[in-house]
């Protein structure tokens, strides 16, 4: 699934791609990646990638498949809202994977300049997947010869 600001394919001077899942740290990359495309005339690729988090509580519900697209266009939807009202070129994508892979290879098939990601979330879980290696950041910036930004959820006081 994709969706474009402009309805046509991106022709602008540089290529960014935003990772979103909704996030308080997500919505903050994203307004971030919004003020950077503007300044560098750059077009914005915003990639969500279905996760556990996507799926319905009960896997035997007669609408599963409903609520699962729900899901996703819901997604969407915070997305558009925030991109709408900010000014910049940009093209939505829904894709499914492991996020790493998912994120560089659309960064690599947009020849992007940079992806930019809201920081970790924190908290045990976030611990765990940054010492064993397995969070998105860390992996990206690992593997990636593109610059890989990190944005926090909230200003620094």
């Amino acid at each position: 699934m994709a969706d474009t600001s402009d309805g046509e394919s991106p022709m602008s001077s540089a290529e960014l791609v935003v990772g979103w899942d909704n996030q308080p740290a997500s919505a903050a990359a994203l307004r971030f990646a919004v003020g950077l495309a503007r300044r560098l005339d750059a077009h914005l690729h915003v990639v969500h990638i279905a996760d556990v988090a996507d799926l319905p509580v009960d896997p035997d519900a007669s609408d599963y498949e409903q609520q699962f697209q729900a899901s996703i266009e819901a997604h969407a939807v915070g997305a558009r809202a925030l991109l709408d009202g900010l000014g910049a070129k940009w093209t939505y994508h829904a894709m499914h994977g492991r996020p790493p892979d998912v994120i560089a290879d659309l960064a690599e098939e947009v020849d992007a300049v940079m992806i930019v990601l809201g920081a970790p979330r924190g908290g045990v879980h976030s611990f765990i997947d940054t010492f064993a290696g397995q969070s998105v950041a860390h992996q990206l910036t690992r593997t990636q010869g593109r610059a890989v930004l990190l944005v926090p959820d909230r200003s620094p006081e």
